[in-house]
C-alpha cells in the first residue's frame, strides 16, 4: 500500500500540471487568431475551466489527507500557430492521462472519495485528448 506522504507528493505533481494547463489554455485562447479562432478560443477557455475544477479536486483531497497543496506551476508551452497549439495541448493531455492512470492504480481501495475524484479528472482528460485529436485532424 502506498504511504500517504508519497500519495500527497504525487497529487501535488498533478496539481502543478493542472495549474500549468489552466494558464496554458487561457494564454493560447488569448493569442489564437485565424478563421476558426472564435471556436478554438471558446474550447480552450472551456478546457481551462475543467483544469480549474481538477485543481480544486486535487487541493481538497490533498488537504483531506493531511497535506499542503502546492502553489508551484508546472511547465507551460504556448504557440501562436493554432494547429501547433492544439498539438502541444494534445501531447500535454496524453501525458496527463498517463499520469492519472498510474496515480489511480496507486490509490488504496478504502480511499473512495479520492479514487472517484481522480477518476473524474482522468475521464475529463481523456475527453480532452479525443477532442484535441479531432481538432488536430488525427
Amino acid at each position: 500500500m502506498l504511504e500517504t506522504a508519497k500519495l500527497i507528493k504525487l497529487m501535488n505533481e498533478g496539481l502543478e500540471m493542472e495549474y500549468a494547463s489552466q494558464i496554458q489554455y487561457l494564454t493560447q485562447a488569448a493569442i489564437t487568431k485565424g478563421p476558426y479562432a472564435e471556436g478554438l478560443m471558446a474550447r480552450f477557455k472551456e478546457i481551462a475551466s475543467d483544469e480549474t475544477e481538477h485543481a480544486e479536486i486535487l487541493r481538497n483531497r490533498i488537504v483531506a489527507l493531511g497535506g499542503t497543496p502546492t502553489t508551484k506551476v508546472g511547465t507551460i508551452q504556448i504557440h501562436k500557430d493554432s494547429l501547433q497549439a492544439v498539438k502541444i495541448n494534445l501531447k500535454y493531455e496524453k501525458d496527463t492521462v498517463d499520469f492519472y492512470r498510474k496515480l489511480l492504480n496507486l490509490i488504496p481501495h478504502d480511499e473512495v472519495i479520492l479514487y472517484e475524484g481522480i477518476e473524474h479528472v482522468l475521464q475529463d482528460s481523456q475527453e480532452h485528448v479525443e477532442e484535441l485529436e479531432r481538432l488536430a485532424g488525427k
